[in-house]
């Protein structure tokens, strides 16, 4: 055999394997290539920073045991967040609650098993929307504060007051 023939040899076998080789190394460009955009537009590295405030509890009325919380969830991390419970030492059957609209203009409330905070944004629960439900062990007057517990997928645990006041306050 000849040189020419070894190497026309040789270059076809390369020609056979190349499909197989250049699949794995254009899934790793293409791989690298997202992962650096990703990082890029600051999706990655950075963890959420929860700071929660504005933490108010509606005075029951009407001979109403249960009332509504609410609070105001600031992410100013690079990360998203979940907020995945809420309890009260001061509260039974603390609840994340959500109010959704049904056909006919009917409001609701629904459970729900967590809240997104997502990066950079601040969460208000509001009447008509997110909030906490609960029913306080004890009746509360105005000015009473109530002692919640957050519970974030990635910040853990936050501990925050909640002042009574006047519904619509």
């Amino acid at each position: 055999m000849n040189d020419e023939g070894g190497a026309s040899l040789y270059a076809g076998r390369v020609r056979a394997a190349l499909p197989g080789v250049l699949a794995p190394v254009l899934a790793c460009a293409l791989a690298l290539c997202g992962l650096s955009a990703w990082v890029a537009v600051g999706a990655a590295g950075g963890p959420s920073r929860i700071a929660v405030g504005d933490g108010r509890v509606f005075l029951a009325y009407g001979g109403k045991a249960e009332t509504a919380a609410f609070f105001r969830i600031t992410n100013s991390g690079e990360s998203g967040d979940e907020l995945l419970s809420v309890r009260s030492p001061d509260a039974d059957d603390v609840m994340l609650s959500r109010t959704v609209e049904r056909p006919g203009n009917v409001e609701s409330m629904r459970m729900v098993d967590s809240a997104a905070v997502p990066a950079r944004s601040v969460v208000r629960m509001t009447p008509e929307g997110l909030d906490v439900m609960l029913r306080p062990q004890k009746p509360l007057r105005l000015g009473d504060e109530v002692r919640f517990v957050l519970r974030f997928r990635h910040a853990g645990e936050v501990v925050v007051r909640a002042e009574v006041v006047r519904p619509g306050s």
